[in-house]
């Protein structure tokens, strides 16, 4: 596969280091130009992402002054407007995610300025001018999504702050245990693991969710493969990674979601090897996945009942029942599951307990229509339009000899695979409200089959399903590509002129949150205080997470540390804070109480767990200040001080 596709992708890359134009002459003044308007901004005191977008626009201004002025005789140019319109968010999300990357690795901002401008020049080259051409075939267009995917998700990896839950899932990390209350521990070793070779920041803690992201693609493929053909399977790859959950959840955040994406394919992989093509021998690697899967999250043990069915109803399946391996996948799953299991039995079995009766204690509610609208919002209502092909042979009219790869079988295996645990979490949502994230590996068995009947959507039956394929699918995911470039560009070093909505403050702002907290710690140290200064998260984990994560030395320089803990001292529900930092370790200390809201501040709330407390609610504004945006706050928060900790009992 890779010699094959390299050679298809050498053949489709435009060499141009600046579209447009073959001249070396013109492509340096362009360049030129880029600079100097960049760096004269820069040093003039407008912000990096003002400066480098108004160079990448000077630079677009005089190539095309050029040109009419007929000193630029290049005969090169764009085919269609739409791509011209893709590439220049894509390049210069690549220049914004390059220069925010340079200065998180320590590089002055004048000096990563520069830089990242000359390396997304670079990567430019290689990738998003491929959006400048009309693709010959679908192969192409495949391989050039691919590379524009992959290109803005590593530029960002380490310029975009950890969300809470990846802030969450480093205190596991600082905590290994086997098992955990609400996960199992696979994404605590990987940060663990990433932060060893990297160190404590935003590249490390999402390394691995990297390598899980590159593993996942090259196992789809392979899945995919045992299909369709290597266009389909290449195009496949295109939605694997561009539909939301996979572009965010299976290869850019660190979340447990990324490994159980990768055991998930994983698992069908081998399913698919086993149980359609009859190879003994994949039952092992199926155990492995399985296991991996059960580390990662317990969903994946609903693809158990799925291939249960398929055995059940195939008689050529059913045969595995009576073979030994089958049985052995089981005992290798469970091996690799038992450390797990081991926690559980040590803690009174809490994390099973947590993901199955606890979830479901809330006053039972209709909820199918928040279940359709995370479908919607993680996947696209594209995958959707495959349903009505999985229950038919006939899928092409019958004025073409196309003849489908989706024979009984096979569309046999996406069914059981696909609407068993989809019949799950229907099931669920008849009265508990789902999470946003949870069907997203679900829809990985269906894009081999989506992109096919993309690929031939003028030759199947029903015109109305063949009409939204061909005129919908392209339009998406060049509009999906967009809406990454700039979602990432923003949330990373901003855009000129748009301030940040109030509900940004769960993700930017807490480095400078970080060290303002650090100030009023010390000036409580400095007062004479007479214990310990302990920061506390006042709701389930959000705030706890992010003051730990970026109250560390690393962020705040020196030998500067928060102490950090959650509401449980308090009262609340603080998840795995309350196993790491029982309330009795804090008994007469000083704590500065950090909420979203007042009402978690009252005298009623606090004052039985202290001696004294300060007399005011005072409001905290969070803002964020990097790469020279404005100190203007987007969002205040609430802290209150209690003196001389009191543990209840």
């Amino acid at each position: 596969m890779p010699k094959t596709l390299k050679c298809l992708y050498s053949e489709i890359r435009i060499p141009a280091i600046v579209p447009f134009t073959g001249s070396d002459a013109i492509a340096g003044i362009t360049m030129a130009m880029d600079f100097a308007v960049s760096l004269s901004l820069f040093f003039s005191g407008s912000s990096i992402a003002f400066s480098h977008l108004s160079g990448f626009i000077a630079a677009g201004l005089i190539l095309l002054l050029l040109r009419f002025s007929g000193i630029d005789r290049s005969t090169s140019g764009m085919q269609t407007a739409r791509p011209i319109v893709i590439y220049i968010l894509v390049q210069t999300a690549i220049r914004g995610g390059s220069i925010a990357s340079l200065t998180y690795f320590g590089l002055p901002e004048s000096l990563a300025l520069g830089l990242g401008i000359f390396a997304a020049t670079l990567i430019g080259s290689y990738s998003s001018n491929l959006l400048l051409s009309r693709p010959s075939n679908w192969l192409s267009l495949g391989i050039t999504l691919v590379v524009c995917a992959f290109a803005l998700r590593l530029v960002f990896l380490g310029s975009l702050p950890v969300i809470p839950q990846e802030a969450y899932y480093w205190n596991y990390a600082q905590h290994l245990s086997p098992g955990y209350l609400d996960h199992p521990p696979l994404v605590a070793v990987t940060i663990y693991m990433g932060e060893v070779l990297f160190g404590h920041g935003v590249w490390g803690t999402r390394f691995g969710a990297l390598v899980y992201g590159l593993l996942f693609i090259v196992i789809f493929y392979r899945y995919a493969r045992l299909q369709v053909t290597q266009s389909c399977a290449v195009f496949a790859c295109a939605f694997a990674l561009l539909l939301p959950y996979f572009f965010l959840g299976t290869g850019f955040f660190i979340t447990p979601d990324a490994s159980l994406s990768l055991a998930w394919v994983m698992a069908l992989y081998f399913f698919y090897r086993a149980l359609v093509n009859h190879e003994a021998r994949a039952w092992y690697g199926l155990g492995l996945a399985m296991g991996m899967g059960l580390l990662s999250k317990y969903t994946i043990v609903l693809l158990a009942p799925a291939a249960l069915l398929f055995m059940l109803i195939d008689p050529q399946a059913r045969k595995h029942l009576l073979r030994k391996e089958p049985y052995l996948a089981v005992i290798i799953a469970t091996l690799v599951f038992s450390p797990v299991i081991y926690w559980n039995a040590t803690h009174n079995w809490a994390s099973f307990a947590f993901q199955t009766r606890d979830r479901f204690e809330a006053v039972p509610q209709l909820f199918l229509g928040t279940l359709l609208k995370n479908i919607l919002a993680i996947v696209t209502p594209l995958p959707l339009f495959v349903l009505p092909y999985l229950f038919t042979a006939n899928v092409v009219r019958k004025d073409e000899l196309l003849q489908s790869p989706f024979t009984y079988r096979k569309r046999l295996f996406i069914i059981s695979f696909f609407l068993v645990p989809l019949s799950v979490f229907i099931w669920n949502a008849l009265e508990n409200a789902p999470r946003y994230n949870w069907t997203g590996p679900l829809w990985i068995a269906l894009l081999p089959m989506l992109s096919w009947l993309v690929i031939n959507a003028g030759k199947l039956r029903w015109p109305g399903i063949t009409l939204l394929f061909n005129k919908f699918t392209a339009p998406l995911l060049f509009t999906l590509i967009g809406f990454y470039a700039i979602l990432l560009h923003f949330m990373s070093i901003g855009l000129p002129g748009v301030h940040f909505p109030g509900g940004a403050a769960r993700l930017l702002g807490w480095s400078e949150v970080s060290r303002n907290i650090l100030t009023i710690q010390n000036r409580l140290t400095d007062n004479g205080g007479t214990g310990r200064v302990v920061i506390v998260g006042m709701d389930k984990y959000f705030v706890a997470s992010k003051l730990a994560y970026y109250g560390t030395e690393e962020f705040l320089g020196g030998s500067n540390k928060l102490q950090v803990t959650g509401s449980h001292l308090v009262g609340d529900n603080s998840l795995m804070f309350a196993y790491w930092n029982p309330a009795d370790e804090f008994k007469g200390d000083d704590m500065i109480m950090l909420s979203r809201f007042k009402s978690k501040l009252t005298d009623k709330q606090l004052q039985p767990y202290f001696d004294k407390l300060s007399p005011a609610v005072i409001a905290f504004p969070i803002y964020k200040n990097d790469f020279g945006l404005p100190e203007k706050p987007f969002r205040e928060y609430y802290y209150r001080i209690g003196f001389g900790y009191k543990p209840l009992h």
